[in-house]
């Protein structure tokens, strides 16, 4: 715990050092060199601020001028960086860095190139020397305190090993990555070590394994919002459901990838996801949909120079055609993707490709040639899963058994972090919830209130009623025995209605005029509707008083 506060203060004032503001960046076009070298000198550029378009030579021409120190190093690096996005790529500048480094011995200097050098080679499809630089960085980040470089150092070394389908040190290094980034709580290294060894898994064929890695990585890319890591998981998942044909799902995870990749306007990923796609609907068999697919992927893979995923999905159109019985198509485009497997080494695409090569002269009665294919095939398949690696695997399963004990993955443990964060969202929604039932209580006693207020109008205005019945009770005493009969006529009651009417004045119900008129309850009814209508009152009170009154 001492360490890790040690290591949090010492980024904190890293990054507090100095940061070069966007506009003092910006005004390279418009100041003079002079004053720009001091306003720069011994300051740290923070890389998230520099904006595409910066002009990287004026920049560098200015960084160059400064002491050779660790700021200027990690400045290089950055413009390093900042040339990626904004290309032509400027390795004599990480070249540079790396020489600094080496001349001042800084360890993260070091590390921190050779780690980049390592991945511009992966990129440039040189494997085997991808994989030298990332190890020759491995101690230098052990004297440095630059842990999230590390992690993706070692993350970088399990995609290389992938590359090389070399699954078991693939997944050693992935999780060696998982391991460091959940003690330093680097979300984003976890997700991508997460995605590794789903990755691992789906090449070693168990795609149930692959799911609950890609589904964990998801889980952390939602939480931190991370749209483009969502993306990859996303697109992982639909992958390893292909597999498993269980295709609708595949299908809904491909489409949410797809969706995230063209909001972000990512051409390459979009390509990706349309092999993935052309995959699925080749396994199901609807060749001419998954061509559609393959031909939308294909030239944009081509501007991207994605060699690797190129050459695979060249010779899966080669294959597709060769159902469609095009032997022509389908050889020039196996051999295409034969060529650049070959070029870039890939075992895993050369031994599709042979394969493919081998079943199209089959298909065409060449038997001779398809045997020399499949041999071919055979020598890079076994290249690639020979006894020594199964044994690897076998050793690396077992490890991760008696490692976790009782879990299997320290995928739980991960789980556990992410109920973590779950919790803080939980905390704030029974916040949220009791916020809500406080202004529910206060709308409610307002409401009950504004009941009670109704309820006592009523009262009172059933008390006034009563009252008013009262006063015809003692009006009625007063006038008891008076008829009001000879003052009706113009209203054309008749006989027994303006009996009825005499008894309503004297404060009777229905059912005791109905008695003392030996006559039925409705009938007694029927008499007081046919009253009011003629009177035109609405009670029986209206009915009294309008009588009392004529």
């Amino acid at each position: 715990m001492f360490f890790e506060i040690i290591f949090d203060l010492m980024n904190f004032f890293t990054q507090i050092k100095g940061f070069v503001l966007i506009y003092i960046i910006m005004s390279l076009v418009s100041c003079d060199n002079n004053n720009f070298e001091t306003s720069i000198s011994n300051k740290r550029i923070d890389f998230k601020t520099l904006q595409k378009g910066i002009n990287i030579d004026s920049l560098y021409q200015v960084v160059a001028q400064t002491e050779n120190d660790t700021i200027k190093i990690n400045n290089l690096i950055s413009i390093f960086n900042l040339s990626i996005r904004n290309r032509p790529i400027r390795e004599d500048i990480l070249e540079e860095a790396f020489k600094i480094s080496r001349s001042i011995d800084y360890p993260a200097g070091i590390a921190n190139s050779l780690r980049r050098k390592g991945v511009n080679a992966r990129y440039d499809h040189y494997y085997l020397k991808s994989l030298k630089l990332h190890k020759e960085a491995l101690p230098f980040y052990e004297k440095s305190w630059d842990v999230n470089e590390k992690v993706k150092n070692l993350n970088s070394l399990g995609v290389t090993y992938r590359r090389l389908n070399i699954e078991d040190e693939a997944i050693k290094y992935h999780l060696e990555a998982l391991k460091l980034s959940e003690k330093t709580g680097y979300t984003k290294s976890m997700a991508i070590a997460l995605n590794g060894i789903g990755n691992a898994y789906v090449t070693l064929k168990k795609y149930d394994e692959a799911i609950k890695y890609f589904k964990l990585s998801l889980k952390l890319n939602q939480i931190n919002n991370n749209e483009r890591g969502k993306g990859y998981s996303y697109s992982n998942l639909g992958e390893a459901f292909m597999y498993k044909q269980q295709y609708d799902t595949a299908f809904y995870y491909h489409e949410k990838s797809i969706e995230i990749a063209k909001k972000a306007k990512n051409k390459n990923d979009i390509a990706i996801i349309y092999s993935s796609i052309g995959l699925m609907f080749q396994h199901k068999n609807e060749l001419n949909t998954a061509l559609d697919y393959y031909f939308k992927a294909i030239p944009i893979l081509t501007k991207y120079k994605s060699k690797r995923l190129l050459s695979f999905t060249l010779i899966n159109t080669g294959i597709i055609y060769r159902k469609l019985e095009d032997y022509k198509k389908s050889k020039e485009y196996i051999m295409s993707g034969l060529e650049l497997s070959t070029e870039i080494g890939s075992k895993g695409n050369l031994v599709l490709g042979y394969e493919a090569l081998s079943e199209l002269m089959e298909s065409k009665g060449n038997y001779d040639n398809a045997l020399k294919e499949y041999k071919l095939m055979t020598v890079y398949r076994d290249s690639i899963f020979n006894i020594q690696s199964e044994n690897n695997i076998v050793a690396m399963n077992i490890k991760f058994d008696s490692d976790k004990k009782d879990e299997k993955i320290e995928k739980l443990n991960l789980e556990v972090k992410i109920d973590d964060n779950r919790n803080i969202i939980l905390f704030l929604t029974i916040g949220l919830l009791l916020l809500i039932s406080v202004f529910s209580y206060l709308y409610y006693r307002m409401r009950f209130k504004n009941n009670n207020m109704l309820i006592d109008n009523m009262r009172n205005q059933i008390q006034e009623y009563l009252n008013q019945i009262s006063m015809l009770k003692d009006d009625n005493n007063k006038k008891e025995g008076q008829d009001f009969s000879q003052n009706l006529d113009e209203f054309g009651l008749s006989k027994r209605e303006k009996e009825v009417l005499n008894y309503i004045t004297q404060g009777l119900k229905n059912q005791e005029i109905a008695d003392k008129m030996f006559v039925s309850l409705s009938t007694i009814k029927t008499h007081t509707k046919n009253i009011f209508e003629k009177l035109d009152v609405r009670n029986r009170i209206e009915a009294a008083r309008k009588a009392q009154a004529i």
